[in-house]
């Protein structure tokens, strides 16, 4: 290595504090994000830090790094920074995220981050210009796969608004024309939800048994912190089991899965569904924490258009229930009164939304493919084994003020 990095502690990188106290009642709806130990949890009318932020989880959630742009408020269970000592930004992040801080877990329990054990650890830091050009080869990783993540949500408002404006809001083509009894299209039909779908429960399952990564003969295992808040796949979440299971309760790309239980008591998981990616695996298999939602009357793509954007999720989540963890009954689901449309119909959405969601799987791949190739160089890079000294960067657009 060479005369470019100099020997040094932890604390001469960056200085971590902790995030400051907001109980859910004091929340006021603004325009400031709320930045808990996994991501923007809410909206505040203030803030308590200035860009650019470096946050990461003090408590619970540990080892997730989170680069803040804008005026935010940092939840008392993550540290955050900034205070850079004359480092850059951008390379104290990518830092941080090479150092799997989950590592340095200090909680008997819930999993703690104390930021005294990591002030006097030994590093090497680079000079300036050197972080400039590590932070620029990485940004331009994370700036492609931001611009996807744009356009995967300008797809998904895309679906939602056609959805709705045909089905709820119930202006389909030749809606002019045709005859409503009772607000209702006349020859739309009021159904059991257990004909519309079945619903296959998930693998009960042994802390043994599952893994955070994978291991021989493991498969990937859908769960519930495969779900995001509101609804959607979350990647990051996935676990892998190596038990028996029914083979009913394998899942396959663009299947449909549906939580069942709740950590969030403020039910923002439970009833929400999720369309099962690429794995890169011929199958995984479900957990117990959430059920497959296998189609009987439409396809896939019209069925969990209609369980994410009709407002079922907001009605059946109701019926979850617990003190500390919620949890739905599966029978449930499958007991409601819906209302669907005639066949015809649905193709035509179909013609429009199915393109649609097979663009967003490419688009997902996409990401799936750049996060890979970044985080094969970001160890590399951090640690100094591949050189950028003598390399003429570009810096892309998200560093020019840098």
């Amino acid at each position: 290595m060479s005369n470019l990095w100099r020997d040094d502690i932890f604390d001469n990188l960056v200085r971590l504090k902790r995030g400051h106290d907001l109980p859910n009642q004091n929340i006021i709806n603004g325009k400031f994000p709320i930045v808990a130990s996994s991501g923007i949890k809410d909206f505040h009318n203030d803030f308590k830090a200035t860009p650019p932020i470096v946050v990461t989880g003090r408590s619970g959630t540990l080892g997730e790094v989170q680069y803040i742009t804008e005026k935010s408020w940092p939840l008392n269970t993550t540290l955050y920074s900034i205070s850079f000592r004359d480092n850059l930004p951008k390379y104290v992040y990518y830092y941080l995220k090479e150092m799997h801080l989950e590592n340095f877990n200090a909680g008997a329990g819930v999993p703690t981050l104390n930021q005294n054990h990591l002030q006097k650890l030994k590093i090497k830091i680079p000079q300036f210009e050197i972080q400039k050009k590590i932070s620029a080869i990485l940004s331009t990783y994370d700036d492609l796969i931001e611009n996807n993540k744009k356009r995967i949500h300008i797809l998904e408002s895309m679906a939602e608004e056609l959805y709705k404006e045909w089905f709820v809001r119930f202006r389909f083509p030749n809606w002019e024309n045709t005859e409503f009894e009772k607000g209702i299209p006349k020859d739309w039909r009021t159904i059991n939800s257990g004909e519309f779908i079945d619903v296959v429960k998930g693998k009960s399952y042994t802390s043994p048994e599952i893994h955070d990564e994978f291991v021989d003969e493991s498969l990937p295992f859908v769960n519930l912190k495969n779900f995001n808040r509101g609804g959607g796949y979350r990647r990051n979440g996935l676990k892998f089991y190596n038990g028996k299971y029914a083979n009913n309760q394998k899942t396959y790309q663009d299947d449909i899965v549906m939580a069942v239980t709740d950590m969030t008591q403020d039910r923002a998981v439970v009833g929400r569904v999720a369309r099962v990616p690429k794995l890169n695996f011929e199958f995984a298999i479900i957990s117990l924490d959430c059920v497959k939602l296998v189609p009987k009357i439409y396809s896939s793509t019209f069925t969990y258009c209609y369980f994410k954007y009709s407002g079922f999720s907001e009605y059946i989540k109701e019926f979850a229930n617990g003190a500390n963890v919620l949890h739905l009954s599966p029978n449930q689901i499958g007991k409601q009164k819906i209302l669907i449309p005639p066949k015809q119909l649905v193709d035509s959405f179909e013609a429009i939304a199915v393109p649609i969601y097979s663009e967003l799987n490419i688009l997902e791949e996409s990401n799936v493919k750049l996060e890979i190739m970044r985080n094969n160089l970001l160890p590399r890079l951090i640690s100094g084994k591949l050189s950028v000294e003598n390399l003429d960067i570009q810096f892309p657009s998200s560093m020019q003020e840098q």
